[in-house]
C-alpha cells in the first residue's frame, strides 16, 4: 500500500482521492468515485475493480494516500512519463 499522507476527516475527501479502508482483511487502498451528504454524514462509493458503498459519519478520520489525484483530471498539472 502507498504511504499515507495523513489522517484527514472524511469531510475533506473528494472523488479522485485514494483512501485506506479495512473491509475485514486489512487496510487496502480504494479510489473514491462518489461522495454524497446524508443526514448522518456521507455515502461514499469506493472502487478497486469492485465498486461498493460505505456510510461514514461526518468527522470520521480516514487515511488519505499520497497518490491521491496524482493521475486524476483534478490534478493541477498532468504528469508526464520521461
Amino acid at each position: 500500500m502507498s504511504e499515507a499522507s495523513g489522517n484527514d476527516p472524511i469531510d475533506d475527501v473528494t472523488p479522485g482521492d485514494i483512501i485506506a479502508v479495512d473491509r475485514g482483511f486489512g487496510e487496502q487502498p480504494y479510489k473514491v468515485v462518489f461522495k454524497d451528504s446524508t443526514d448522518a454524514g456521507y455515502l461514499i462509493a469506493l472502487d478497486d475493480g469492485e465498486t461498493f458503498q460505505l456510510d461514514l459519519a461526518a468527522g470520521t478520520t480516514v487515511k488519505r494516500l499520497l497518490e491521491s489525484k496524482w493521475e486524476s483530471a483534478q490534478s493541477p498539472k498532468p504528469r508526464s512519463e520521461t
